[in-house]
């Protein structure tokens, strides 16, 4: 599993651009976690970064396959009132901070409170503390080569092979 920070950028159908930075590992707990280095943000309409408000410390959550909980990927707020939502399908979402998320003191991110997910990117920041610690590792894309077999005949576009660095720049004979 790939660890560390996230930056988590959204689209949804109304062209409205937002999303999380997520400063701990990502861990499955029917709790939320996280530090007050996590953030949301959008970018269109208006680009806005809105900081953790020290009202509670609710930062991310992630929990799928219970039937009490909800299931999917939370950014501040409380159960079933997120700041961001997006539910475990990865189709649709939810912004409900009405009148401001508790967390971070956000309004309504998206468009409409209940959202139709366009497009979606997660990076990975930097790697955890515990894998800087292992040494480098290789791409996703390496480890993966199924999952990158299925993303290209889904003709998902991966913006990160556009972007790779060259193997052996350095070497010379």
């Amino acid at each position: 599993m790939y660890q560390g920070p996230t930056l988590v950028l959204m689209k949804d159908e109304d062209g409205y651009i937002f999303g999380a930075y997520a400063d701990q590992d990502w861990e499955q707990s029917p709790k939320f976690y996280g530090s007050d280095r996590s953030f949301l943000f959008t970018i269109r309409p208006q680009f806005r970064i809105y900081q953790p408000s020290r009202v509670n410390s609710n930062f991310q959550y992630l929990d799928y396959g219970t039937k009490t909980l909800p299931n999917g990927i939370g950014f501040g707020g409380q159960f079933r009132y997120f700041g961001l939502w997006l539910a475990s399908d990865f189709q649709s979402g939810q912004s409900a901070a009405e009148p401001l998320c508790s967390t971070y003191q956000s309004p309504r991110l998206s468009k409409r409170q209940d959202f139709k997910l366009d497009e979606m990117e997660v990076w990975q920041v930097h790697p955890s503390l515990t894998e800087r610690d292992e040494g480098p590792k290789h791409s996703a894309m390496d480890a993966h080569p199924d999952a990158v077999a299925l993303l290209e005949m889904a003709n998902r576009q991966m913006y990160s092979k556009d972007v790779r660095a060259p193997e052996n720049v350095y070497d010379s004979d």
